[in-house]
């Protein structure tokens, strides 16, 4: 199911009209009609306020198994919901460290 359609469906099954998804994720009513029709990608964080205000994983609203050759593991789709909640400075900071780990000598 593409993102636009799985919007949608998420969107009407929580009894939610597009305007009040759109206050409820602070952006706007066109945004979420470009979205869910297919005209305009969402960036990250529109994906993430979205998911936010449906009340669920980003992993959820972004179903990233049907883009990837193999299906994420349970502590990977756990990083990407907790990822998916920090603040920027969260993000990089968190990255900054998990380089830190790749290139240290165990």
């Amino acid at each position: 199911m593409d993102i636009g359609s799985k919007l949608r469906y998420l969107r009407k099954s929580r009894h939610l009209s597009s305007v009040e998804l759109a206050q409820r994720a602070n952006v706007s009513q066109s945004s979420i009609s470009d979205i869910e029709c297919n005209r305009r990608s969402p960036r990250l964080n529109t994906l993430t306020s979205l998911s936010r205000a449906l009340g669920l994983p980003l992993s959820e609203l972004l179903p990233i198994d049907d883009l990837l050759e193999h299906p994420l593991k349970s502590e990977e789709r756990e990083l990407l919901d907790l990822f998916s909640h920090m603040n920027e400075d969260q993000q990089k900071n968190l990255i900054e460290l998990l380089k830190s780990f790749s290139t240290s000598k165990f």
